[in-house]
């Protein structure tokens, strides 16, 4: 018959509790940017847009997406939200694209964005929202990424 010595037990625990700390563990939050946005169609009340998302992970170990949730932000004002359930891995220190569709009324935002883009003013961007991993230790991973639009780079009109 088997017998767990006291010693023993320690070590299985050690050893368990490494085991679950090389699954979960800790997490450097991935870098989220805006990499291209695409009128899919729209009307006075409602726009829907593909936004094509890059995702960089700075951790080395692949980093598994099974959800997304998040909201577009331009200098403040909340110009779109959207959620995903689509799954993918990000490989260690890789990147990865991913689109998703959202909805915005933009029409209320339109006179503002066109004053700074003609006035050479810089838009600035949020995005906010959470990745969900699936992981056990780490199951979801917040996000706030910040940029700035050039407005070299726009067309509005």
């Amino acid at each position: 018959m088997f017998r767990i010595t006291p010693a023993l037990g320690t070590l299985m625990l050690c050893l368990w509790l490494t085991g679950c700390a090389s699954i979960g563990g800790h997490w450097d939050k991935p870098d989220v940017r805006l990499a291209d946005v695409q009128m899919l169609k729209g009307n006075l009340w409602e726009q829907q847009f593909r936004v094509r998302l890059r995702v960089d992970n700075p951790n080395p170990r692949a980093l598994p997406i099974r959800g997304m949730q998040y909201q577009i932000h331009l200098n403040d004002a909340r110009l779109a939200t959207g959620v995903s359930d689509r799954h993918f891995n990000v490989p260690a220190y890789g990147s990865e694209y991913f689109d998703i569709e959202v909805r915005s009324n933009l029409w209320r935002h339109i006179g503002d964005l066109i004053r700074l883009v003609d006035q050479q003013q810089p838009i600035e961007y949020r995005v906010d929202g959470h990745i969900r991993t699936g992981l056990w230790m780490a199951p979801r991973l917040n996000l706030e990424q910040r940029g700035t639009l050039n407005p070299d780079n726009l067309r509005l009109r």
